[in-house]
């Protein structure tokens, strides 16, 4: 067995139990999260090596501990990095969105100060994107499903302690629809899956979306091509890629608007209601969410 620890220093204002409750992916398979000790585990690829992350935050510090079954070389390790600081938003600075937010309100920067502005995502691009394609026309039980009938013997490999990464994209894109479907409760989305892994097999990237500097009308246009992708998944991966510009709006977002703003149009309401959060419309409905305590991940 090989342990080895990759420590990153926190950015201000980070926090990782508000990161992990700001977005409902700890919830799904390969994430755990243990909230009594406040600490996250979950299984990824170290290029082709599966291994158990263990994360949990000492003060100003972040610990990952790793465990293999065999020894990581230094590039195995630099992928782990690179994986961990997306998963984790490290390398996300909050000071624009707390300058908007102090405009708004005391109690939304106060938020953004106790760590609001991150939210947990998958080590890669692949996972967040197939996700966000399980969560459609779903209910959130049949999500955790795909996922969880995903992260299996039949398309991933063990971790020392028997957990199961996200399949990569080489381990859909061979598979026909029929197999797939006899494996996974995935029903019309298996043509969908199968077709998205193709693309990630070819281009990882996805054309650069996440670069901070690619216009959000390009990212727009990236992800509404991808089939199964509408206007709600197209939104929803564009936060996770570090586009917060459009809200998603699901039948959770409709529910908190309506019981709160009585509104009939919540595309319309959206546009005008958050208009001054500008680039930050997702975090300013979220920390809304967050300050009358309902329909986040935190209650």
């Amino acid at each position: 067995m090989f342990i080895a620890t990759i420590k990153f220093k926190c950015p201000k204002y980070y926090n990782l139990v508000m990161t992990c409750k700001s977005h409902g992916w700890r919830n799904l398979s390969p994430f755990e999260w243990e909230s009594s000790s406040s600490k996250l585990h979950f299984a990824c690829f170290a290029i082709n090596q599966p291994v158990d992350i263990e994360v949990r935050q000492d003060g100003n510090n972040l610990s990952t501990k790793i465990t293999s079954r065999i020894k990581l070389k230094k590039n195995h390790l630099e992928h782990l990095e690179s994986q961990l600081a997306r998963s984790l938003g490290v390398n996300i600075d909050t000071e624009n969105l707390l300058k908007v937010a102090s405009r708004i309100g005391k109690e939304y920067s106060g938020l953004v100060k106790m760590g609001a502005g991150r939210l947990l995502r998958s080590p890669s691009l692949w996972e967040d994107a197939s996700k966000t394609l399980f969560t459609t026309n779903c209910t959130w039980s049949l999500t955790k499903k795909m996922s969880e009938s995903l992260c299996s013997k039949k398309y991933s490999i063990p971790t020392p302690s028997n957990r199961f990464p996200f399949p990569k994209p080489g381990s859909i894109s061979k598979r026909s629809i029929s197999s797939l479907k006899k494996y996974v409760p995935i029903g019309y989305r298996a043509d969908y899956f199968i077709e998205l892994s193709k693309t990630f097999e070819s281009d990882p990237s996805l054309k650069g979306i996440e670069n901070k500097k690619s216009d959000p009308s390009f990212v727009h246009e990236v992800v509404k091509g991808f089939k199964g992708f509408g206007p709600y998944a197209t939104a929803h991966l564009m936060v996770l890629s570090g586009h917060y510009e459009e809200v998603p709006i699901d039948t959770v977002v409709i529910a908190y608007l309506k019981k709160n703003y009585k509104h009939r149009n919540p595309k319309s309401f959206i546009s005008s209601h958050f208009k001054n959060w500008g680039d930050y419309k997702w975090w300013g409905l979220k920390l809304d969410q967050m300050i009358k305590k309902q329909n986040w991940l935190g209650d």
